[in-house]
């Protein structure tokens, strides 16, 4: 796999967390990779790495 600027997280049960910068604009893109069993344990998992990543990112304006 080539070099690149990204972080990629493997979280349980094959989901994902890809950190990455833009690279025409200056912010950070995130992607989130959710897998289960069914379509609303897809949209729970998505939910609960969504939110996550708000307060993540809400923790890291508040410094």
């Amino acid at each position: 796999m080539p070099c690149a600027d990204v972080l990629e997280y493997h979280l349980k049960g094959q989901n994902k967390l890809i950190i990455r910068p833009s690279g025409t604009e200056p912010k950070i893109k995130v992607y989130l990779s959710a897998a289960g069993k069914s379509n609303a344990g897809v949209e729970a998992i998505n939910t609960t790495l969504t939110n996550a990543v708000f307060n993540l990112v809400k923790s890291i304006a508040s410094i």
